[in-house]
């Protein structure tokens, strides 16, 4: 957005925060018997809840993508 990529383990922490947060908004509003918004924060909640999932994904392919490059570069370039 303004030139650098957000890091996935931050998205992940305030993905999981905010959905966490719209979770508990929307078991007030049920209580409250606030149906729009139940429906709004909901959706938001589950919203937040797929970003997290996507940038556990993002951390976890990066992981497995580094792993190969050592394990190429050990392989091309062995220590004699």
């Amino acid at each position: 957005m303004f030139g650098r990529r957000v890091p996935p383990h931050i998205v992940f922490g305030s993905s999981v925060a905010l959905a966490v947060l719209c979770a508990v908004g929307a078991f007030f509003a049920l209580q409250a018997q606030a149906w729009v918004w139940v429906a709004l924060a909901g959706v938001l909640a589950v919203w937040f809840a797929v970003d997290a999932v996507r940038s556990f994904g993002w951390t976890q392919n990066k992981k497995a993508l580094d792993a190969e490059k050592d394990a190429r570069a050990a392989q091309n370039h062995p220590n004699r």
